[in-house]
């Protein structure tokens, strides 16, 4: 039943009644705010006319909330989104996905953080949008937000507000009617076979380089074995550059020649570089590696190995396949950035680590594999989702049937 106090002024005269209604628990088992209104009495009523009309409005009011009609009147759109980011972290949501929800919302904040749930609007979210858009938003390039990233504020905008809808606090979800900004679907970017074979070869010459300089100089040796394993691992895994870096030599199996994909290193301003599990569920994967990769592999380990010898207790030993000097896990930025110069210094196209992912993906593809084989491998949560990715890949692999098909079939004999 809902509570109603009198409020009074100075001279004890009754000039409004507060209305709460009783919310019950969130889901983290806390008391959630109740619904509250205010109903204001005119200066021509008794107060026992007063009274009833204000219970009279109340039990409307209180019908109204149970039935998601309505919401507390003073609830603002930035308080009730903190309630549901800090909601969503403490039910699991990966740490890197709170990161972004936070770095989204000082664009959204701004714009409608001080509106009321109840009251805010379509128009005002196709606004925000398209104020995104505009010159000076995006702080590195100074122009204005991908149509991507729009989306993206709009998919934590309707995420919040259909908690809203969940909690009875608004009647329906304002940003489902909104209009958003199309997104082009982009190409990914893979490397053609002879470009994989010339970063292969560039990778060989840079150790014999370095080998060379240790002969002339001793102990100019660098750690090029480190990264020639790595970046032959992004390639013949397709692998995300955190998973490769969160990979353990518990998880390498060199009788199967096959790597178990179980963890993942990630970095945060708040954190610093820490560990986490992979992306999805589906992403905790076992991938089979060629054996000559697992060979580089364990030329690896014996190089990782003399190493932590010869640099004792300064070596903090954590089990990581790839780390610091110290045996401190790397920061995922390193290997970009090192990708970015080797590319340079061999005047090969530029490299990122995704783009190997994507170089493996299209060459099976290319080879007749199947979407689900490879969504396997690469540990997407959906199918779906692999085949969004690669449908102008999947498109040109089709032609490779057609010829095939030719062969067989018209080929005159």
């Amino acid at each position: 039943m809902a509570n109603l106090q009198e409020r009074r002024d100075k001279s004890g005269k009754l000039v409004s009644y507060s209305i709460r209604v009783h919310r019950g628990r969130g889901a983290d088992g806390k008391q959630l705010k109740p619904w509250t209104a205010t109903f204001e009495v005119s200066p021509t009523w008794t107060e026992k006319s007063a009274r009833k009309k204000a219970e009279a409005f109340a039990a409307t009011f209180e019908k109204e909330c149970k039935e998601g009609m309505t919401s507390d009147s003073r609830l603002k759109f930035e308080e009730y989104a903190n309630y549901v980011i800090d909601l969503k972290e403490q039910n699991g949501v990966k740490h890197s996905t709170i990161v972004r929800y936070k770095e989204l919302s000082t664009r959204i904040y701004p714009a409608i953080g001080h509106t009321k749930l109840r009251e805010l609007r379509t128009d005002q979210l196709n606004s925000l949008y398209l104020s995104l858009a505009k010159p000076g938003q995006n702080k590195r390039t100074g122009g204005g937000l991908s149509a991507k990233t729009i989306v993206e504020h709009h998919r934590l905008i309707s995420t919040i507000l259909d908690q809203a809808c969940k909690e009875q606090l608004i009647p329906f979800n304002p940003a489902s009617r909104a209009t958003l900004p199309k997104v082009s679907k982009k190409e990914v970017n893979y490397f053609q076979p002879e470009e994989v074979a010339a970063i292969r070869e560039a990778l060989e010459k840079e150790q014999i380089e370095v080998e060379q300089a240790e002969e002339d100089k001793p102990g100019s040796k660098k750690n090029i074995i480190k990264w020639r394993t790595i970046t032959e691992l992004l390639i013949m895994t397709g692998a995300r550059r955190g998973e490769i870096l969160g990979l353990k030599w518990s998880a390498v199996d060199f009788e199967a020649n096959r790597l178990h994909i179980c963890n993942n290193i990630l970095y945060s301003p708040d954190r610093g570089i820490y560990e986490d599990t992979p992306k999805t569920e589906q992403s905790n994967r076992y991938i089979s590696v060629p054996a000559e990769t697992m060979r580089l592999l364990r030329q690896y380990q014996m190089w990782q190995n003399s190493e932590r010898l010869r640099l004792g207790e300064y070596y903090n030993y954590q089990g990581f396949v790839f780390s610091q000097d110290n045996g401190q896990p790397m920061h995922p930025d390193s290997v970009t950035d090192w990708l970015a110069k080797f590319s340079k210094k061999y005047n090969l196209p530029h490299i990122n680590p995704h783009a190997f992912r994507h170089t493996m993906a299209s060459t099976l593809y290319f080879n007749g594999m199947d979407s689900v084989s490879i969504s396997k491998r690469l540990g997407h949560a959906q199918v779906s989702t692999t085949a969004n990715i690669y449908a102008h890949v999947m498109e040109a692999a089709d032609q490779k049937n057609a010829d095939i098909l030719a062969d067989v079939f018209l080929k005159k004999a």
